[in-house]
């Protein structure tokens, strides 16, 4: 992990820089640039509104980091089912996205398998349309076994769930290996953060550790057990061999998503939407957004621009 990236981990963290920033998103754009809002209803509102706007759908994912206090555990449950409601009443796809230490893995197992299966239930509610999931996001190492085996249970009490695999990961093809024959959904990242004992290294074998597990996403296997692929990128390169290799796999456009960080390339999201291929936002909510905007500056030197452009401009997406 570079000096960078442990300068934003750092920050991310310090309660001091996330009063300070807050004090600082009062006269900027950092937080609306990132966040879908403070509350539910804030978030439903950006989601329709992008539904509306531009047919890009959305996940929604309350803000929070590890927590192991009952209390604030359950806030976070409850915010998660609270979105299901609302985005059911608005007509929208009941999508969640949501990190296992956030609902009870940081206190035991069983308090967290139980919170996944009340949020799964409150997705299965309002499930009919092929889209409606709840998508469990793959946090550090030391939680990935407990959340693949979490994706395997909900899948087998017939709880839409899906799962989040990062592609620098060496492990990745056989946390795949289940979920391929799978009717579930599976969001492939690069992944932030490298563990060097754990990873590809280097730019060029990520890339095509992406295209790789694409592939075998994109195979005649997936499509008979109605698994349902989720490329989640900025990269216009991946994102442009994925539709030549969708294509020449006989995957039509609307079989597949790109998945994008909400604020991030709004200007791809809509190229891609004018080509015909479904395209969703990953839609924070929440008041306790500065780590996860300071992380997503983190995940690469590249981004700091958007940190510095953020506390200068008026913070407004697609206008």
């Amino acid at each position: 992990m570079s000096i960078f990236q442990r300068t934003t981990i750092a920050l991310a963290r310090s309660p001091a820089a996330g009063r300070a920033m807050r004090a600082i998103a009062r006269r900027s754009s950092l937080a609306r640039r990132f966040v879908g809002g403070a509350s539910v209803d804030e978030a439903v509102q950006t989601a329709l509104r992008l539904r509306q706007a531009h047919g890009i759908r959305a996940s929604l994912f309350y803000l929070g980091e590890y927590v192991a206090d009952p209390e604030a555990i359950e806030h976070n449950v409850s915010q998660a089912l609270a979105a299901c409601r609302a985005l059911r009443q608005a007509g929208l796809d009941v999508h969640v996205s949501v990190d296992p230490t956030a609902i009870g893995y940081m206190h035991s197992d069983a308090l967290g398998a139980d919170n996944a299966r009340r949020i799964g239930l409150a997705v299965q509610e309002g499930a009919g349309n092929g889209c409606d999931w709840m998508v469990l996001d793959m946090e550090d190492d030391g939680i990935r076994e407990r959340t693949c085996d979490l994706h395997r249970n909900l899948l087998q009490s017939a709880i839409p769930a899906g799962l989040t695999l990062q592609a620098r990961r060496r492990r990745t093809p056989e946390d795949l290996a289940f979920a391929i024959g799978q009717r579930t959904s599976l969001r492939l990242v690069k992944g932030a953060f490298p563990e060097r004992a754990l990873d590809h290294a280097g730019r060029a074998r990520i890339d095509q550790a992406y295209l790789d597990t694409a592939s075998i996403m994109l195979s005649r296997e997936a499509r008979a057990s109605g698994f349902y692929p989720v490329f989640g990128t900025h990269d216009d390169r991946l994102a442009g061999a994925i539709m030549d290799l969708a294509r020449g796999r006989g995957w039509s456009a609307d079989e597949f998503e790109f998945e994008m960080l909400y604020g991030v390339r709004p200007d791809w999201q809509l190229a891609l939407r004018g080509l015909g291929y479904n395209v969703r936002v990953y839609l924070p909510f929440g008041a306790d957004w500065w780590p996860y905007a300071i992380r997503r500056v983190g995940e690469s030197p590249r981004n700091a621009w958007l940190l510095a452009r953020s506390l200068t401009s008026d913070g407004r997406y697609f206008g």
